[in-house]
């Protein structure tokens, strides 16, 4: 919690793992107009959950994941967790 006591605002961001273009977090379930503005860089998805599979760069093996971070570049749109 800030010093005034509202909750802090999550808007960190990362840098895409494919083309390091900004990547922002992928929030799931209904959300409220208010959540929507206290996460301004947040990506939402929805109530659906799908899991997505991906080939580990690092291992080579597949893998199945929820993703939790969605690149914000059209052209690339890589999703990861």
């Amino acid at each position: 919690m800030a010093e005034n006591g509202n909750p802090k605002r999550k808007t960190a961001t990362r840098r895409c793992p494919v083309c390091g273009h900004e990547a922002w977090r992928i929030i799931y379930g209904m959300v409220m107009p208010d959540t929507v503005e206290q996460y301004p860089k947040a990506e939402f998805a929805g109530c659906v959950m799908m899991h997505e599979q991906r080939i580990y760069p690092a291992t080579g093996q597949v893998e199945w994941g929820l993703p939790k971070w969605a690149c914000q570049d059209d052209e690339c749109r890589h999703r990861w967790w």
